[in-house]
Protein backbone atom coordinates (compact mmCIF):
# COMPACT_ATOMS: atom_id res chain seq x y z
CA UNK A 1 0.00 0.00 0.00
CA UNK A 2 1.02 3.61 -0.48
CA UNK A 3 0.78 7.38 0.35
CA UNK A 4 1.07 9.76 -2.02
CA UNK A 5 -0.59 13.32 -1.57
CA UNK A 6 0.63 16.49 -1.20
CA UNK A 7 1.83 17.74 2.38
CA UNK A 8 4.23 20.47 4.02
CA UNK A 9 7.31 19.45 5.64
CA UNK A 10 6.21 21.01 9.12
CA UNK A 11 9.15 20.14 10.88
CA UNK A 12 11.27 17.82 12.53
CA UNK A 13 13.13 16.69 15.50
CA UNK A 14 16.77 14.82 16.20
CA UNK A 15 16.19 12.10 18.08
CA UNK A 16 18.97 10.39 20.43
CA UNK A 17 19.74 7.30 18.03
CA UNK A 18 20.38 9.49 15.51
CA UNK A 19 17.64 9.30 13.69
CA UNK A 20 15.02 12.02 12.86
CA UNK A 21 11.74 12.38 13.43
CA UNK A 22 9.62 14.42 10.56
CA UNK A 23 6.48 15.52 10.69
CA UNK A 24 4.37 16.30 7.71
CA UNK A 25 1.08 18.27 7.00
CA UNK A 26 -1.26 17.15 4.91
CA UNK A 27 -4.27 18.63 3.01
CA UNK A 28 -7.99 17.37 4.42
CA UNK A 29 -8.19 13.68 4.16
CA UNK A 30 -11.04 11.18 3.32
CA UNK A 31 -11.98 8.56 6.02
CA UNK A 32 -10.68 6.18 3.16
CA UNK A 33 -7.44 7.67 3.43
CA UNK A 34 -7.25 7.63 7.28
CA UNK A 35 -7.90 4.24 7.06
CA UNK A 36 -5.12 3.34 4.76
CA UNK A 37 -2.70 5.70 6.78
CA UNK A 38 -3.94 4.11 9.75
CA UNK A 39 -3.14 0.50 8.14
CA UNK A 40 0.58 1.56 7.57
CA UNK A 41 1.16 2.69 11.61
CA UNK A 42 4.37 0.89 12.48
CA UNK A 43 5.34 -0.23 9.37
CA UNK A 44 8.61 0.28 7.56
CA UNK A 45 8.82 1.91 4.17
CA UNK A 46 10.09 4.30 2.29
CA UNK A 47 9.46 8.22 2.55
CA UNK A 48 10.17 10.14 -0.87
CA UNK A 49 9.52 14.30 -0.35
CA UNK A 50 9.95 16.26 -3.17
CA UNK A 51 9.82 20.25 -3.36
CA UNK A 52 7.16 21.65 -5.97
CA UNK A 53 9.82 24.08 -7.45
CA UNK A 54 12.27 20.74 -7.90
CA UNK A 55 9.86 18.46 -10.77
CA UNK A 56 13.57 18.02 -12.26
CA UNK A 57 14.75 15.79 -9.53
CA UNK A 58 11.46 13.71 -10.06
CA UNK A 59 12.04 9.65 -9.25
CA UNK A 60 10.29 7.09 -10.81
CA UNK A 61 7.85 5.16 -8.78
CA UNK A 62 10.11 2.09 -10.53
CA UNK A 63 13.53 3.20 -8.67
CA UNK A 64 11.70 3.75 -5.76
CA UNK A 65 9.80 0.32 -5.54
CA UNK A 66 13.18 -1.34 -6.20
CA UNK A 67 14.64 -0.01 -2.90
CA UNK A 68 15.90 -2.78 -0.95
CA UNK A 69 13.49 -2.25 2.58
CA UNK A 70 15.76 -5.27 4.41
CA UNK A 71 18.38 -3.29 5.15
CA UNK A 72 16.00 -2.32 8.66
CA UNK A 73 16.65 -5.01 9.48
CA UNK A 74 20.04 -5.13 9.63
CA UNK A 75 20.10 -2.76 12.87
CA UNK A 76 18.80 -5.64 14.79
CA UNK A 77 20.43 -9.11 15.48
CA UNK A 78 18.35 -11.83 14.86
CA UNK A 79 17.76 -12.45 18.51
CA UNK A 80 16.52 -8.99 18.65
CA UNK A 81 14.49 -9.40 16.07
CA UNK A 82 13.10 -12.51 17.64
CA UNK A 83 12.52 -11.44 21.02
CA UNK A 84 10.31 -8.29 18.95
CA UNK A 85 8.72 -10.37 17.27
CA UNK A 86 7.80 -12.67 20.34
CA UNK A 87 6.54 -9.06 22.52
CA UNK A 88 4.29 -8.34 19.80
CA UNK A 89 2.72 -11.34 19.88
CA UNK A 90 2.48 -11.33 23.37
CA UNK A 91 0.62 -8.48 23.24
CA UNK A 92 -1.77 -9.04 20.69
CA UNK A 93 -2.69 -12.32 22.59
CA UNK A 94 -3.48 -10.34 25.68
CA UNK A 95 -0.20 -9.47 27.63
CA UNK A 96 -1.29 -11.44 30.62
CA UNK A 97 1.38 -12.47 33.37
CA UNK A 98 4.85 -11.62 32.75
CA UNK A 99 6.82 -10.85 29.59
CA UNK A 100 9.59 -12.54 30.57
CA UNK A 101 7.66 -16.00 31.67
CA UNK A 102 6.56 -15.97 27.98
CA UNK A 103 9.15 -15.20 26.33
CA UNK A 104 10.71 -18.57 27.56
CA UNK A 105 7.50 -20.35 27.18
CA UNK A 106 8.01 -19.63 23.66
CA UNK A 107 11.32 -19.84 22.69
CA UNK A 108 11.24 -22.95 24.47
CA UNK A 109 8.68 -24.35 22.11
CA UNK A 110 11.42 -23.10 19.66
CA UNK A 111 14.12 -24.66 20.43
CA UNK A 112 12.39 -28.48 21.29
CA UNK A 113 10.89 -28.10 17.58
CA UNK A 114 14.24 -28.00 15.93
CA UNK A 115 15.99 -30.60 18.92
CA UNK A 116 12.83 -32.90 17.55
CA UNK A 117 14.59 -32.29 14.01
CA UNK A 118 18.40 -33.24 15.09
CA UNK A 119 19.44 -36.98 14.18
CA UNK A 120 20.61 -38.78 16.67
CA UNK A 121 24.20 -39.25 16.30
Amino acid sequence: MKILCPAILDGYQRRKDRSVSLRLLTQEQTSQDLMNIDSLLDTFGILYFRADDSPEDSVPFEELDSIELDLYDKKKTQSQRLRAVLYKLYKQEGGEGEFKDYYKVKTEKIIEHFKSRLQDE
